[in-house]
């Protein structure tokens, strides 16, 4: 974790203008008292991660895996964007700690899709879900139905997900993310919407997928 980490829910009143800024930020992209505490969100007041949102990332036994920072200026021509845990993201199940792998897992791309989300989530940190990753082996391994929202432009990427989860006999239904906002710009309400719409993977959706492209 980085140096002088802070959890946002153990200090809602932080003295640092950087903090109370990251804060703001937090709450501008939809976080809420419940995805704080789901997502274990906070801040370092170290210079290296001044003015980052912390989102870390623990295993299904609690232990600290993996954490995103995301920089809250619009302008970071001063430095990175965002500044993440230097470990393999393949061996990496987001927050598996939150996991129930018995109920359909809503997958999105990036930890700040998860505030738009319902709680059974995880992200793909990138867009990607191959069968070398931990993620993939144990959707498998249990046979958990997916729910696949990834962001409109990813669409041929989803369809490329769901074919290869789909031979291996597990349910994926792809979420409906067309038009001008991505999942992390949605609101709460209208990601239930879609989510509740969601349709069932078929082979059809691959020929379709692949027609958009010709």
């Amino acid at each position: 974790m980085p140096e002088k980490f802070e959890f946002f829910l153990d200090n809602f009143s932080p003295s640092s203008p950087d903090a109370k800024d990251i804060f703001k930020y937090a709450l501008k992209r939809g976080t809420n008292k419940h995805k704080l505490c789901m997502l274990r969100m906070g801040f370092s007041t170290s210079k290296d991660f001044r003015r980052f949102l912390i989102l870390p990332s623990y295993n299904e036994k609690g232990e600290l895996n993996y954490y995103v920072s995301r920089n809250i200026d619009v302008d970071t021509s001063c430095g990175y964007k965002y500044k993440n845990a230097t470990v393999p993201k393949k061996h990496i199940i987001f927050n598996e700690i939150n996991i129930d792998w018995d109920i359909p897992l809503t997958i999105v791309e990036g930890p700040l899709d998860l505030l738009k989300t319902n709680d059974n989530a995880t992200c793909l940190l990138g867009s990607s879900l191959t069968e070398d990753m931990l993620l993939f082996k144990k959707i498998v391994q249990n046979k958990t139905n997916i729910k696949l929202a990834l962001d409109s432009d990813a669409y041929s990427k989803s369809i490329k997900i769901a074919k290869t989860l789909s031979a291996y006999d597990v349910k994926v239904d792809i979420l409906d993310t067309r038009g001008p906002s991505d999942i992390g710009d949605m609101s709460r309400d209208h990601f239930s919407k879609i989510y509740n719409e969601s349709k069932n993977y078929t082979e059809e959706d691959s020929l379709l997928s692949k027609i958009r492209m010709l």
